[in-house]
């Protein structure tokens, strides 16, 4: 889709603690071998959209080292572009570090191409969406903004903190208020919006002049609220997860590992691209013993290991057991280990003999590189 851009929005993604201290939730590990990024770069690349960028909040090495070449998610490697959005002068004043100040600051999107509608699309929730047709039905309808929403009837525990729609019976925006967890059912925003680049132009024009800290879904409310811009809004009706707490980071990873609920976002039509890793397979000792997990490339596994996650090059003894734990890349888990209910960052030691127990609703999370 030549007259398309995309862009992966890092500004509205949620911390979780000190799993996102040092790295943004875009690059943060997820599920053995992906990134969260990818889940959005991935739709990009299937709905065959060319030109991407990623709207970077924070952290632009950790981006920067996941997307190496920036070739895995393009299908058109010659003509296609992925560029890297930064906002220098957000980092000395955190208050305006927003999407649209951030967009100000790279506006070759406004001004230097040749794109007339512009897709985000935000980290933190992960679906597999084909956006061609909702952009076709964007143009279709000669629209100037669609949001995408889902309809959910447990929003007293999931999306808590995120924005819901009220929409009338010809599917327009009337208003967007936060997610309390006060009602059970919701039109739960996907942070996914399709914006004509002639409005866009026009709301960086505007924002100054409304509030220069805020970011695109407060004008978007501004426009709405005073009937500047008739918003139109399309349902998604498939899988869709907010990973908006470390809690959720944890319950929402085991989840995928029932096959049933793991064929809702991952379909053969339907690849999830990531940065390769020219690792070895996994290898597993005599004794091990390994059920309901996923086990990365590069692991070396000589004990137990169940309902658990397991990055790229970790080592686990003899004798260890694991249970319903993450554990991250380059970490080495010593014999006779106990875990459970653990989440254990890169680069970390846990030496011989060690018991660490968390339970599902207070899971423990020991910080990278360390060591016991």
């Amino acid at each position: 889709m030549k007259d398309v851009i995309a862009l992966l929005n890092c500004h509205n993604s949620p911390e979780l603690g000190e799993l996102t201290s040092s790295r943004p939730l875009a690059s943060t590990s997820f599920l053995g071998r992906y990134a969260f990024a990818d889940f959005a770069l991935s739709n990009f690349c299937n709905s065959e959209i060319d030109t991407v960028g990623i709207l970077v909040k924070d952290h632009q090495r950790s981006i920067l080292k996941h997307m190496g070449n920036m070739m895995s998610w393009v299908n058109n490697t010659k003509t296609g572009r992925e560029t890297i959005f930064y906002n220098e002068k957000g980092q000395l004043n955190p208050a305006y570090n927003s999407d649209l100040n951030n967009i100000r600051e790279n506006d070759w999107v406004l001004y230097d191409s040749d794109a007339s509608y512009i897709v985000f699309e935000s980290a933190h929730i992960v679906l597999d969406i084909d956006l061609r047709p909702i952009i076709e039905e964007h143009i279709a309808r000669h629209e100037d903004i669609t949001l995408v929403y889902k309809k959910i009837d447990d929003a007293d525990k999931e999306f808590v903190g995120g924005n819901a729609f009220t929409i009338d019976e010809d599917g327009y925006l009337l208003s967007i208020d936060k997610n309390d967890g006060k009602n059970k059912k919701a039109n739960i925003s996907l942070e996914i919006w399709i914006i004509n680049r002639t409005v866009l132009a026009d709301i960086i024009a505007r924002h100054a002049m409304v509030d220069a800290s805020f970011g695109m879904i407060q004008m978007i409310e501004y426009l709405s609220k005073n009937k500047i811009v008739k918003i139109h809004t399309h349902e998604f009706k498939g899988y869709a997860r907010s990973f908006d707490s470390l809690k959720h980071y944890v319950d929402y990873s085991f989840e995928l590992l029932d096959r049933n609920v793991a064929k809702e976002l991952f379909k053969p039509e339907w690849p999830i691209y990531t940065l390769t890793h020219d690792t070895p397979p996994a290898l597993f000792g005599d004794k091990s013993n390994v059920s309901n997990s996923f086990i990365a490339n590069g692991c070396l596994v000589e004990g137990e290991v169940k309902n658990s996650i397991i990055c790229r090059n970790v080592k686990i003894g003899k004798g260890a057991k694991i249970n319903r734990s993450i554990i991250l890349s380059n970490v080495s888990i010593g014999a006779m280990v106990t875990l459970s209910d653990v989440v254990i960052d890169k680069y970390s030691i846990v030496t011989q003999r060690h018991t660490i127990a968390g339970d599902p609703e207070n899971v423990i999370y020991l910080k990278q590189g360390a060591i016991l």
